[in-house]
């Protein structure tokens, strides 16, 4: 688990740094590492060069760039990793919302409150990166990572998955109705039913059109307007409420 930690002032960040490697100390079976940053254009040239980070730990008053804003940046760049704000008045949480942190921590730095923050920012990457499906396909089995799905459509009864980079696996025919095959994907939060023929990814929305969703990577599917409308609503809900 690759951790970023941001903060301009060196008394401060020394001391996340030290109950950092206790933690890291504690939960040694978690292969965790840690990169610590003064500057917040720093760690986002770092993030540009490995793909992100599973988890930012970033200070929200920093001169140049606030932690908000670096956040905001963060989630431009389609890094989805969970943010936790350290700051020293509650007054900054409502911002915390925008860019879909997961949690803050008020400073002084407290050993208890880090741990637990950090315990359960842990068991939701590791829940996320985990889960995945098993696709039949004509020629083969291919397992599928949930992370790595746009959408699912429903065409000539067969289940098209397309995945992150362009790549689209195909099912064998399905015996049953779509909802009923894809129950499975929508168990999970970040996956919506549009309709009886396509289920889409929420993470992966970048924006919703009058007609149209757009997914990274430039990639749309076609809803419909009344469909749109009404996932435009389940989107703004996930974004403000999945974790914060």
């Amino acid at each position: 688990m690759k951790i970023a930690i941001c903060d301009d002032e060196k008394s401060c960040l020394d001391q996340v740094l030290s109950v950092a490697e206790e933690y890291k100390k504690d939960r040694a079976q978690k292969n965790i590492s840690f990169e610590v940053f003064s500057s917040p254009e720093d760690l986002f040239c770092a993030a540009q060069k490995i793909g992100g980070y599973d988890i930012y730990i970033l200070d929200v008053i920093m001169p140049f760039m606030t932690g908000i804003e670096l956040g905001i940046k963060l989630r431009e760049a389609e890094y989805d990793g969970k943010i936790i704000y350290l700051t020293s008045s509650e007054e900054y949480s409502l911002d915390a919302f925008r860019v879909k942190a997961f949690d803050y921590i008020i400073k002084p730095i407290k050993k208890e409150a880090f741990y637990k923050t950090m315990d359960e920012a842990g068991a939701a990457v590791s829940e996320k990166k985990g889960k995945s499906l098993i696709v039949k396909t004509k020629e083969k089995s291919v397992k599928v990572n949930y992370d790595n799905i746009l959408f699912a459509e429903f065409s000539k009864r067969a289940i098209l998955y397309h995945l992150v980079g362009g790549k689209c696996v195909e099912s064998v025919t399905v015996r049953t109705t779509f909802s009923q095959a894809i129950q499975e994907l929508l168990c999970d939060p970040r996956f919506c039913a549009c309709g009886q023929s396509l289920v889409v990814n929420l993470d992966h929305i970048t924006e919703v059109e009058s007609s149209a969703v757009v997914f990274d990577s430039d990639k749309s599917a076609y809803v419909g307007e009344k469909l749109c409308r009404k996932l435009r609503e389940v989107w703004s809900e996930y974004l403000f409420g999945q974790e914060g």
